[in-house]
């Protein structure tokens, strides 16, 4: 599995520590880039700002709240390959403020 980076602050550590512990229990395998078969990676915390799109074809709504998805986001070293997880998924998100 990917490392976090030492550059982090500890609680960013711990929360993709965390995040890392909880996809392998998920039965996640394969660390090797899909695109470029390295094992090589770069692993960061992040809020991931979306845009609500809605109707066929899709559009923004005309009126819309910024959002966001707490993810951490795994960067190939090699290619730059970036694949992300959310953590709402993993259950190491807080509940949305309301």
């Amino acid at each position: 599995m990917p490392q976090a980076a030492n550059t982090l602050a500890p609680e960013s550590v711990k929360l993709i520590e965390r995040a890392l512990d909880e996809l392998k229990k998920r039965n996640v395998k394969n660390d090797y880039c899909p695109r470029c078969d390295t094992f090589d990676w770069n692993v960061d915390a992040v809020a991931v700002n979306v845009t609500p799109l809605q109707g066929i074809p899709a559009n923004v709504p005309s009126a819309w709240f910024p959002a966001a998805i707490p993810a951490i986001q795994i960067v190939c070293k090699n290619c730059g390959y970036t694949m992300f997880h959310n953590l709402n998924t993993l259950g190491l998100a807080a509940p949305p403020r309301t």
